[in-house]
């Protein structure tokens, strides 16, 4: 992720603040395998699920922590599904961390096979496609953060770049951070309330594939009673995902 560092004086102290940017992301892992689900999850199945699973004691762990805790399926979802989800939101690994580092930066790696996460990043994107078709409506969420973006950026398209914690409860939100928080409007993101480890959480996971336009950015300089240091406002604007299929394509390709 690139971001600016800022001299801030601290009477003898020089802190550097790290502002992260608000944009398009354009390193992200956004695939949302729009025409290719049922290859890619032949490939989950028969290639990637065993394999990460093998070589990251992590994940291994945390996927076998799910098989034991997570929720039976309902709404069309599949049992590896509900334990995606329960694995994703589980805040004792250190899965959702290094996962959504590198679906946020690792389109590079996705291309060339060096990906890590393949079969998580489908899984969840499948779940999160099913559960939105099942919930059929956009939904106004909270997040909040401990970070600094830069906030110049009213009236521009962005995207989150990962997969999205947010929560139907603003001060659920509050609870992670009021230093830059946001309300969303979001069409993409579903309801895994049922399927989260933490239900009281009312989590909506919102995918690295959904666009939002920036329609506020509102600080306390100028509204003392905002709920944190800064808040941006979101409304969903559609969908880019610049990797559609690319795994399933290569993969094709490679046969002949």
């Amino acid at each position: 992720m690139v971001f600016c560092l800022l001299e801030v004086t601290c009477g003898p102290y020089l802190e550097l603040v790290k502002i992260y940017p608000l944009d398009m992301a354009p390193n992200s892992v956004d695939d949302q395998y729009d025409g290719c689900t049922v290859k890619m999850a032949h490939l989950v199945k028969t290639k990637y699920l065993e394999k990460e699973i093998n070589n990251s004691t992590d994940f291994r762990n945390a996927w076998q922590e799910g098989e034991v805790n997570a929720t039976a399926p309902e709404d069309n979802l599949t049992r590896n599904h509900s334990i995606a989800i329960y694995v994703y939101t589980n805040l004792n690994s250190n899965i959702y961390r290094n996962f959504n580092t590198a679906v946020r930066n690792g389109k590079q790696n996705y291309t060339n096979q060096a990906f890590k996460w393949y079969s998580l990043h489908f899984l969840l994107t499948d779940a999160i496609k099913i559960l939105t078709e099942t919930q059929k409506k956009c939904k106004s969420t909270y997040r909040g953060t401990t970070v600094e973006f830069y906030q110049n950026v009213t009236g521009k398209k962005v995207r989150f770049g990962s997969f999205t914690s947010s929560s139907l409860e603003r001060k659920v939100a509050q609870d992670f951070g009021n230093k830059s928080c946001f309300e969303i409007k979001t069409c993409e993101g579903a309801d895994v309330i049922k399927y989260s480890k933490y239900p009281e959480q009312k989590e909506v996971l919102i995918p690295p594939y959904e666009k939002f336009k920036v329609t506020a950015v509102k600080t306390r300089k100028y509204h003392r009673n905002l709920w944190c240091d800064t808040v941006y406002r979101l409304e969903s604007s559609g969908k880019r995902s610049d990797l559609n299929c690319a795994v399933p394509l290569q993969w094709l390709l490679n046969l002949n």
